[in-house]
């Protein structure tokens, strides 16, 4: 009789193996190797060290928090494998965001397109498991992620910055809007996505949401200077309600706009400081200008700006 070779695994490697298997939705090749043989029950019914719960008790407990998740939403296993937008918002629980997370490093939304979770009120330690898991590389045909009003914060941000920066090709390739109003970033968390965006990161990216932060004129520079670099099809930038930002970023924006930046731009909007030269170099790149305390200031060349620009926060 051939020898078990299971036997011959560290426990800690089958616990990886235990883990690559363990889908909520379907836990049964999971369970089948725990009744393998003897070795392995114990391996998957023994906490490893620092461990809170064995893999079996782990692989229990996220099977129903799926389950409640399932129900809370009046969604299916299945439907969630041929979603392709999934709008949670208000609905979303603070306490459903690590099964949200796992829910997409399982791929059991296989075809996501577009994830909302505005104004979800997040904390960023609820927050974090949700970005790891995209910066992970978890749903790549992802077009569109909405986190407005969520508190994302500067750590965060950096870190999925980060995560951009090593695997450009893998985090988020095919994003073309992204939300981040509202997400009490500054300049220091911008600054970090800044550089990964130089390096060509979100290559299609098409629309930023950077309201209502803590952002001044450093992060505008840094933005706009990863224009020059990357963000080739970015046709909106949405940086209104940053209430530190000056005529000296503004300024520095319009410098960079006529050097070049964001050749794509289309529709921008910005606090409503007055700047003769940024509204110049607008009208010279046939950039509209969206003034939420009066009418836009559209760009002499009809053919510019001629549609509405999509909702961004």
């Amino acid at each position: 009789m051939p020898k078990n070779r299971l036997e011959d695994l560290p426990p800690d490697v089958l616990r990886q193996i235990f883990r690559l298997l363990a889908d909520p939705f379907a836990p049964a090749s999971a369970c089948a190797l725990v009744g393998c043989c003897r070795y392995t029950r114990s391996a998957f019914r023994s906490r490893a060290t620092g461990a809170d719960r064995t893999e079996v008790e782990r692989l229990r407990l996220w099977w129903g928090r799926a389950t409640a998740f399932c129900g809370s939403h009046r969604t299916t296993a299945s439907h969630m494998r041929l979603a392709t937008t999934v709008g949670l918002s208000e609905s979303f629980a603070v306490a459903e965001a690590p099964t949200l997370a796992l829910l997409l490093e399982r791929g059991s939304f296989r075809r996501l397109c577009w994830l909302q979770l505005y104004g979800s009120l997040l904390s960023e330690a609820s927050l974090r498991p949700i970005v790891e898991t995209l910066a992970a590389g978890a749903s790549p045909s992802l077009k569109s992620l909405d986190l407005a009003g969520n508190h994302l914060g500067d750590a965060s941000c950096a870190m999925l910055a980060a995560r951009l920066s090593e695997s450009p090709a893998r985090v988020l390739p095919a994003l073309e809007v992204l939300g981040l109003g509202s997400t009490r970033i500054s300049s220091r968390g911008v600054e970090a996505l800044a550089r990964a965006l130089a390096r060509g990161a979100m290559p299609r990216l098409v629309g930023l949401g950077l309201r209502s932060n803590d952002i001044d004129d450093e992060g505008v520079i840094a933005l706009a200077e990863s224009g020059m670099l990357g963000l080739a099809a970015l046709r909106e930038l949405f940086l209104c309600g940053n209430d530190r930002i000056t005529c000296a970023g503004i300024d520095a924006l319009a410098a960079r706009l006529l050097g070049g930046s964001f050749p794509s731009l289309r529709w921008l909007d910005v606090p409503p400081l007055k700047s003769s030269a940024f509204h110049a170099a607008c009208a010279a790149r046939c950039v509209c200008v969206l003034d939420t305390l009066g009418p836009a200031h559209a760009p002499e060349n009809p053919t510019a700006g001629s549609q509405q620009p999509a909702t961004y926060e």
